[in-house]
């Protein structure tokens, strides 16, 4: 067998090898911390991904999720609920809730508006995600930037932008949330 054939056939091995490693590689993540679910009621839930309206009182917050496995892959598919109190911190039951699916990245979106503090707790927005290879998730996001966030929960913050459209002003965040295999 001549050089070149020879070396032809271990890069074409060498490949091979990488793509079959590259496929099963996992870079393990650990998943998002859950967090009691609160005093809540789940049940009734919009399937809107456009909660807050121009008229509506309070800050628009547009929030930007991805669900991915402990790999790192995305879970596609996954229902996601969300749910949190209006710019006074106040419960509206038919209002600022909804369930969101995700697409085949992993990604998911919502313009609902900036939540009021509630609860005694920084001001934070209750998740649900659900899908059927994976455990459920439960927990809360924080913001980084809210000046009584407890650091002991900083893994569960977003970073919280300031947008001004039109002289408006309003807020942009996002958060991958990582969950568990069944």
């Amino acid at each position: 067998m001549s050089k070149t054939l020879w070396r032809i056939r271990l890069c074409i091995l060498v490949l091979t090898s990488l793509a079959v490693v590259g496929a099963q590689a996992c870079i393990p993540r650990e998943a998002t911390q859950p967090t009691d679910p609160g005093p809540h009621d789940y049940s009734d839930a919009a399937t809107s991904s456009r909660l807050w309206q121009e008229d509506d009182p309070g800050e628009p917050l547009f929030l930007r999720i991805r669900v991915l496995n402990t790999c790192g892959d995305a879970v596609a598919g996954a229902s996601v609920q969300v749910l949190h109190a209006n710019q006074d911190g106040d419960h509206e039951f038919k209002r600022w809730r909804t369930r969101i699916e995700t697409d085949a990245r992993g990604g998911a979106s919502l313009l609902t508006v900036f939540p009021g503090y509630t609860g005694g707790i920084p001001r934070h927005i209750h998740f649900v995600i659900r899908h059927p290879g994976h455990k459920e998730l439960i927990t809360r996001l924080f913001f980084k930037n809210d000046p009584d966030i407890d650091h002991s929960i900083e893994d569960l913050a977003m970073v919280l932008e300031q947008v001004d459209r039109n002289g408006r002003r309003g807020w942009v965040a996002g958060f991958e949330f990582v969950i568990d295999p069944k």
